[in-house]
Parts: structure tokens; sequence; C-alpha cells
């Protein structure tokens, strides 16, 4: 036989083997039975094995089990199997008629071929039939063979029992099968939810593998549960360089010297309850340093409880170290600029002094070269304002209203060449802690940008209140407005509105950029009200009891 059909081949005859068994193994008990009654007849009636009806049905028996051995019946016509337990009856029938008067009840052995007739896929009223046919004739026959013939109610005892046991065994099966179908349906259910959850953890583990951002995932006990190839990277980098086999993770803080505690380090703080974004560690040592952007949040559940965290990092190296680089190049090119600027100043202010070195002609000329040079020494001293890592305050007692009166005074004169109207609402004295110079420096910005830019005149209002935690400086104008996406960005360096660039509006974007740092510096906060066409709202919060908070850090540094 070639190869290639000894597959089927080979499957054709297990199929074939297992519906064999299967039908001896219905057939066994009653030939079992009928043996053992054979074998125990000495004992139980001398005369058993020579009476005829025992014999032939005994006879009858071992040949249905043979046929159940032999013939193929998978290769039947589907019912033909059928045929065994219909010829069952006349066994046990021939069986029950031969031991009437020694063993009477051996009626009783139909039960087998009913069983048999009601699993089978037979209609219910064929097997009815069938069955009450054969337990009639088992009942029936010893009467019709000479011997003591029951009375009709005797004859129609066992049949009635019969069909009632038939009917027990089908509806059971019946909900036996409905049962096996629902199981087999939720069998098929879950094994294609294991399958879909199997793709979506492949897909999902394919993509954690493919990003450059690194995943952990802890149970509550800081666990972890999943991870990502890049998670893992970074986790091999913590141990340092030449450490091979060390237990100790080297995690740092922003100055990449100071070791972070165990309780601020992102995972125990995630796993406290607190959600964060954008914190900035270093891991590693050496040349293989690198700064991570952690993000973390806790997982909870139903009932509140934490059951674990999600810790998230993305390498910032590179940005770090540009922003570093570039804080580096402003700060060296300011004080490459501030010392001649201040010299030439100098020269200038002695030429103009002395009114018979130029020309009345000329004098003009370097009164406007005298206004340029403070201009640019101006915007160098901005950029040294921010170029540095931090702002520094020293705090004292001041009436914050006299400020805020003596920046009006000084600002008004380019109000009134811009037609703007000055307004200042503030209850005098107002008295806390800062520094007067760096306040002063904010209040001349917010007054100077809010008369800038209401380039139509108007009205610039600038109040103070004192409220039982802060104290609350609002600077307000009608002029040109921005949207809510550029007054977020309007406190960036350099960061200038189209609106502005396309009135020709001169600046170079670093004026509120200082005032936010300046008002950080005190342990307060500034944030910005705009809509184009409406003007602009600016809101300083300073603490009420002047507690200067920690010195900040420099604000793109700080957002990394």
């Amino acid at each position: 036989m070639p190869r290639g059909d000894s597959a089927p081949w080979l499957l054709g005859a297990a199929s074939r083997f297992t519906v064999d068994r299967s039908v001896v193994l219905c057939q066994f008990p009653l030939t079992l039975i009928v043996v053992v009654v054979g074998v125990t007849s000495p004992a139980l009636g001398p005369a058993l094995l020579s009476d005829r009806m025992f014999e032939l049905g005994f006879s009858l028996t071992l040949v249905l089990l043979a046929l159940g051995a032999v013939v193929p019946w998978s290769e039947l016509p589907r019912g033909g199997i059928l045929v065994l337990p219909t010829l069952d009856f006349a066994a046990i029938a021939l069986v029950h008629a031969g031991a009437a008067e020694s063993l009477p009840g051996l009626g009783v052995l139909a039960v087998l071929p009913v069983v048999w007739l009601m699993r089978s896929s037979l209609p219910l009223w064929a097997a009815l039939t069938l069955t009450g046919a054969g337990t009639l004739l088992v009942t029936a026959l010893p009467g019709l063979a000479g011997g003591g013939a029951p009375g009709p109610a005797g004859v129609a005892l066992l049949p009635v029992v019969m069909l009632c046991v038939g009917t027990v065994v089908r509806v059971t099966t019946m909900g036996a099968l409905v049962r096996e179908c629902e199981l087999e349906r939720k069998d098929d259910e879950l094994g294609d939810l294991l399958r879909a959850a199997i793709e979506r953890e492949r897909l999902l583990t394919a993509i954690l593998d493919t990003v450059d951002v690194g995943f952990t995932a802890v149970d509550a006990h800081g666990n972890t549960t999943l991870t990502n190839r890049q998670q893992e990277l970074f986790n091999r980098l913590s141990y340092g360089s030449g450490h091979e086999g060390a237990t100790r993770v080297l995690l740092f803080g922003a100055d990449r010297t100071t070791e972070l505690p165990v309780e601020r380090r992102p995972v125990y703080r995630a796993l406290t309850g607190e959600t964060f974004a954008d914190e900035l560690v270093w891991v590693g040592d050496g040349e293989a340093q690198r700064a991570l952007s952690t993000a973390a949040r806790p997982i909870k559940n139903a009932d509140g409880g934490i059951t674990g965290a999600l810790i998230v990092c993305s390498d910032v190296t590179e940005l770090v170290e540009a922003v570093n680089a570039k804080d580096t190049f402003i700060s060296n090119i300011s004080h490459e600029f501030h010392a001649p600027l201040t010299s030439v100043l100098g020269y200038l202010e002695l030429v103009l002094e002395d009114e018979h070195t130029l020309p009345n002609h000329l004098t003009g000329y370097v009164d406007v070269a005298g206004r340029n040079a403070e201009r640019v020494l101006h915007l160098v001293a901005d950029l040294l304002s921010t170029a540095g890592d931090r702002v520094r305050v020293h705090p004292r007692p001041v009436d914050l209203a006299a400020l805020i009166e003596m920046s009006v005074r000084s600002n008004r004169l380019r109000a009134e060449k811009n037609d703007v109207t000055l307004r200042s609402s503030a209850v005098a004295p107002l008295w806390t802690l800062l520094d007067p110079l760096r306040i002063s420096q904010v209040l001349d910005n917010l007054l100077s940008n809010a008369i800038k830019y209401s380039p139509g005149g108007g009205v610039v209002s600038i109040l103070a209140e004192e409220t039982p935690s802060a104290i609350n400086l609002h600077v307000e104008d009608r002029g040109i407005g921005m949207t809510e996406q550029e007054a977020r960005l309007v406190f960036s360096r350099f960061y200038r509105t189209p609106s502005a660039r396309k009135a020709d509006i001169d600046g170079a974007g670093l004026g509120l950029a200082i005032t936010k740092s300046i008002v950080e510096s005190h342990g307060g906060s500034i944030h910005c009200v705009s809509a184009p066409g409406e003007g602009s709202r600016f809101t300083v919060i300073l603490p009420v009891n002047g507690e200067v908070g920690r010195v900040s850090p420099d604000p793109v540094q700080e957002s990394v």
C-alpha cells in the first residue's frame, strides 16, 4: 500500500476498533450474568442446564457477544447495531422461561437492553415500542412454552415497569446530552477566548518590545509581573558597569551623585498611592550613566485598595545634555557681551558729557547708539537671568503696595505714549516677606507687557488683595489677547505669539520666563487667562506669610 494511503486506513481502523469495543462492552454484562447463572446452576437447580429453553437462551447470549466482537458495526448502516439489544430480549425470554421455576426473577435482565435502546438515537416512540414488545415477550414466553402462565397483571407488570424505567433513562440521557452540548459549547467559547487572549498577549508583548520606552508592572509587594525589553536594559544599566551579580541598584537624583533613598524611588512611591510624571532620575555610573524621565500610577481594585503599580521610563539623556549645553552657551556668550557693552556705554556717556566734543548734528547719532547699546545690555541681563540653573531671592519685610505704586509711576510715561491708562488698587500698607528687587522686576515685566500689547490704547489695571493664605496680584489689559494654547506657552523662554510677531511688537520672549522663575522662587505661582481680542489677565499668588520655597531649578530642566 502506498505510504500516502496509510494514514486514512489507520484512522479508519482506529475508529472501527472504538465502535466494536463499545458494542462488546454493552453486550458483556448480560452475557456475564447468564454465564454465572449457568455455572452456578447445579446449586440452583440440577435440571437447569438440561432445559431446552435455558440452553437456547444461553447459547444465543454467547452468539450475540461473538457477533458484537466480529461484525464491523461501523461499516453497517446507521441503526444496524440495535439488532443486538432487540435480540437480547429473545435471549432473556428463553433464559427466563427455562429458569422460571428455580429463578423466576431473571426477567429483570430486560433492563439491560432497555437502557441500551433508550440511550440510542432511536426516536422515543420506536424505543418504547421495542421495549414494550421485548419485555412482553419476556413475561409471556413461559406461559406459551407450557409453564405456569402468570395472570394478566403479572404479564403486564414487567413491561409497564420497563417502560417507566426506559422513559426515565431517555429523559436523563437527553438532559445529560443537553448539558454535554452546553459544556462543549462553553468549552469552545473558552478555547476561543484563550486563543484570543494569547494573541492579544503576543501583540502586546511585540508592541512593548518595539517601543523605546521602558514599562514595568509590579504587584502589591513590589514583585515584577510584566516588563519589556527596553526596561530590562535599564535594569541592567542600574547595576552599574563592572558589577556582575550586583544587587544594589544605582539610582540617583537630578544632581547625578546623591543616591535616592528607598522611599523616593518610583516603585515605592507608586505603591504608596502616589501618581507622578516627568520625574528625572539618573541610573548607572560612570560614562554609561543615563537620565530617565519616570512616571508612575498605582493600580487599584474595586474597593480602592492598591494591588500593584505601573512605572514608565524614557531615556532623556540627550535632551538633558542639550538643555545644559544651551544654558552654558547662553551664559558664556552673555558674559562675553556684558563687559564690552558696559565699556561702550561708558565711553558714549563721556562723549555726551562734553558738549564741545561733537558737532550738534552728531550728538543725536551718539544718543541713538547709546539707547541701542542699553537695549542690548538689558537683553544680555535677561539672558543671564534665564541661563542660570536657579533664581536666588533675598526676602525681607516689604510693603508690596509701595512697590506697586513705584512700578506704576515708572511705567506711566510709556503708558501715555501708547495712550494707555494705568489704574492700581491695593490696600496700603501690604507688608510681607519678599525680595523687593525681584518683585519689582516682576511688576515691571507684567506692566510693560500689558502696555506693549495694548497698541490701540485702553486701560491696564493692577490689583493686589490679601487672603488668609496668600496675596493675589492681578494685572489685566484689554489688548490683543492670546489663545488658550498660547497662554499656556507664554511662560516658556523665547516664546512669542504669532499675533505679536505679526504686529511687529519688539521683545525677546524672556520677560515672562524670568517672571515665572522669580515668583516660584518665592514659593508662589503665576498663571494667565486670555482670549484673542479681549485682552489678558495675569495672576500672581504669593504666600501671605512670606515663606520662601526651595530654590527652583531651571524651568526647562524641571519639565524634563
